[in-house]
């Protein structure tokens, strides 16, 4: 094949098509009496978050909505003496890229807590957590027995499941670039191997409270999703101005994800 053909079929192998080429996006305002609705729900509740890396982005975004309310209490889980009342506890659980050392380290933490009447707990992978050369369907195994397992153990808490953050996608120029230069680009294969494990948190959790925050950044205000379509695969994708360097989150992308996370609180807490 002539040079001229081979940068052509290599271009023509990278482009891909984009399910949100066409959107019309829009800012699309908060719903403050919802959050009101949800904050007033979650009132006296003792909810607690496991996180790394992005779940203080979110966890900002919470303390930025309940600060106009004034209806929530902020403490870190690892407080010797947990006090009365409802509560917002968190803390980061185990490394970035050791999803076995996450799910140990919430379920000690969130057992310790649930002996002292726990109501709400959830915890969430980071992006970090799920790569390109990650087993989707293993770490989701690792997920669901954690999950399950706390469930049967402490069925006076609710234990919400929750789908992994995304990234943002190399643009395809660069992808173009580097793909004439030999050099592949992983992005697109990470959040594929993402979209594979939310699709199957989704598939077996769908049907109750589940913090979607890998649907809120790929939706736009207009409700179209950011994502490529490639060798027949859907791969979604962190949209670019919800982000503030490629993974972690902007202001207006840390309040759609604060508001999903209270929207699920407050769903699991009304769910009988």
């Amino acid at each position: 094949m002539t040079r001229p053909a081979a940068c052509i079929a290599v271009l023509a192998g990278l482009v891909l098509v984009s399910c949100a080429d066409n959107h019309r996006d829009t800012e699309s305002g908060m719903d403050s009496d919802a959050v009101r609705q949800y904050l007033k729900v979650l009132s006296g509740k003792r909810i607690f978050f496991g996180h790394q890396s992005v779940g203080y982005d979110i966890l900002r975004g919470v303390r930025e909505l309940a600060g106009e309310e004034g209806t929530m209490r902020f403490l870190e889980a690892g407080t010797p003496q947990m006090p009365a009342g409802g509560w917002f506890a968190d803390a980061r659980i185990g490394r970035n890229g050791h999803p076995a050392e996450k799910c140990d380290a919430f379920a000690e933490m969130a057992g310790r807590l649930a002996h002292d009447s726990l109501d709400l707990a959830l915890m969430k992978f980071c992006y970090a957590d799920i790569g390109p050369d990650s087993d989707p369907r293993e770490v989701f195994d690792l997920y669901a027995r954690t999950i399950d397992s706390l469930r049967r153990t402490f069925p006076g808490t609710k234990f919400i499941p929750a789908t992994v953050p995304y990234t943002l996608i190399t643009p395809r120029w660069k992808r173009m670039l580097k793909g004439l230069l030999g050099r592949s680009d992983r992005s697109l294969a990470a959040n594929l191997r993402r979209s594979e494990f939310n699709a199957l948190v989704a598939r077996t959790y769908g049907g109750g409270p589940l913090f979607d925050i890998a649907r809120a950044e790929s939706t736009h205000g207009d409700g179209t999703r950011e994502c490529r379509v490639t060798d027949g695969d859907t791969v979604y994708s962190l949209i670019g101005r919800y982000t503030s360097d490629g993974g972690h989150l902007s202001p207006i992308g840390r309040q759609r994800a604060a508001v999903e996370i209270l929207r699920a609180l407050a769903e699991a807490a009304a769910h009988e």
